[in-house]
């Protein structure tokens, strides 16, 4: 029980550091991409798609990935794959947890301000912060483009 309520207090907090009005990490405020990987058991892979899902829609209606370079969204990806009990010999399977990365880069940081701004009136807001709080195994917020190959 204790555990679960550390989390809703990371969540808590990690709103409360989405929605401010800069993302300032160290003296930095260049930050222009998010990305979050998340551990979730088997029991909840399907609630887990259905909000992933429901961000993929917010995404669309809200974001551009042409138009004005200020607030232009790049790249945004969620990918998924199975926990193996070892990654290094898949013949050992599967432990029935999924994996879910999901990143988004923004052109400027002023694209990823933006999207924090907008994500405060999405519908499923709650859920997704309860979401990472729950099930985040790392992230980088905030996060900068280190590299990119694109097509």
């Amino acid at each position: 029980m204790e555990i679960v309520v550390v989390r809703l207090i990371f969540a808590s907090l990690l709103v409360a550091a989405f929605v401010s009005a800069s993302v300032k990490a160290d003296g930095h405020n260049e930050a222009n991409a998010f990305g979050v990987a998340l551990k979730v058991p088997a029991a909840d892979v399907e609630k887990i798609e259905a909000l992933l899902a429901s961000h993929r829609e917010f995404m669309e209606s809200t974001h551009t990935v042409e138009g004005d370079k200020d607030v232009r969204l790049n790249s945004y990806t969620v990918l998924k794959g199975p926990e193996m009990k070892n990654p290094m010999d898949p013949s050992q399977g599967a432990t029935g947890a999924m994996f879910y990365i999901l990143t988004e880069h923004y052109e400027t940081p002023n694209g990823l301000k933006k999207h924090l701004e907008a994500s405060s009136g999405w519908k499923d807001i709650g859920a997704m912060q309860e979401m990472m709080g729950k099930y985040a195994v790392g992230m980088t917020f905030p996060g900068f483009l280190m590299s990119k190959m694109n097509r």
